[in-house]
């Protein structure tokens, strides 16, 4: 009697066992590519237009990166800014980069996407302190 309960026991689960080896994981959701594209709109410090091209690597699908600038003059260094996208959010946590006369900057930037727009906000410290505004549109 004990041997044939285990045997039912046995036939009724090793299909369900089945069932959820064959099921088939989904994919995580891309929000790297809600930000992705060439970005154009007034920085709030000195009403300048400018455009970013933001991108998200395939392999990657939440980081996004965009590349920049540490300041305006000739101490000016090209920098890239490396973030994590997380729905309608980007966080580009805080960073330290060297500009060509080796003044030291510290940036932090958070943005969100709101209907077609991206707004994001940039502070910058350093040699130059400021809290910037980019809003723009794809």
């Amino acid at each position: 009697m004990k041997k044939s309960i285990l045997l039912y026991i046995i036939l009724l689960f090793f299909p369900l066992l089945l069932i959820n080896s064959c099921h088939k994981k989904s994919d995580p959701i891309n929000y790297g590519i809600k930000f992705d594209g060439v970005w154009t709109g007034i920085n709030s410090c000195d009403s300048s237009i400018e455009t970013i091209n933001i991108q998200s690597p395939i392999s990657n699908v939440n980081t996004v990166y965009y590349s920049g600038h540490t300041d305006t003059g000739f101490c000016s260094k090209s920098i890239t800014f490396y973030g994590n996208a997380n729905g309608d959010s980007v966080l580009f946590p805080a960073a330290v980069y060297v500009d060509s006369c080796g003044n030291g900057y510290t940036f932090i930037q958070a943005g969100t996407i709101r209907g077609v727009t991206l707004i994001l906000t940039r502070i910058r410290k350093g040699t130059v302190n400021d809290t910037c505004i980019f809003t723009a549109t794809k």
